[in-house]
């Protein structure tokens, strides 16, 4: 009796991590696809996510070291946070957390379940362009500013 009990809950443990596996899987296909598209900003000019990022850290490097902390420091902050959030608050505008949000431009309005994935990844182009191509401390730390991005097509 007992080990049937274990056997049942062993299988349910392993059919739970293949779920979680293709969840991931399939997250990950997600994310690789979208970067791979032609940014949605004003000023990106066809460049793709990817090149963005790469654009910005070979920027970012160039800066002394206390700027580049700065920087990506808020970029791994921002990134994971802001995206998730503002899509939950379109989502659910009538929630608790919705109310509590500091409101911002970029948080999108009457989100459906199933324009949930294209509304997150839009608002991480969002944040990621926020973050590195808007100068936040123009005057204080003029040497933090990051150059704008650079973006050839190849032809």
């Amino acid at each position: 009796m007992i080990r049937s009990i274990f056997s049942v809950l062993g299988l349910f443990i392993r059919v739970i991590l293949v779920l979680i596996l293709i969840a991931g899987l399939v997250f990950a296909a997600f994310v690789v696809y979208k970067g791979s598209q032609p940014m949605q900003q004003d000023g990106a000019n066809g460049m793709t996510y990817w090149q963005f990022m790469r654009d910005r850290i070979g920027a970012i490097r160039e800066l002394p070291a206390k700027c580049q902390q700065m920087h990506f420091t808020g970029y791994l902050i921002a990134v994971p946070v802001y995206p998730v959030l503002y899509t939950y608050v379109g989502l659910f505008p009538d929630s608790f957390l919705a109310r509590h949000t500091q409101p911002h431009p970029a948080i999108p309005k009457d989100v459906r379940l199933v324009d949930a994935p294209n509304t997150w990844w839009s608002l991480v182009e969002t944040v990621s362009w926020d973050a590195w191509v808007t100068p936040h401390v123009p005057q204080i730390m003029p040497e933090c500013n990051l150059k704008p991005p650079q973006f050839s097509p190849i032809k």
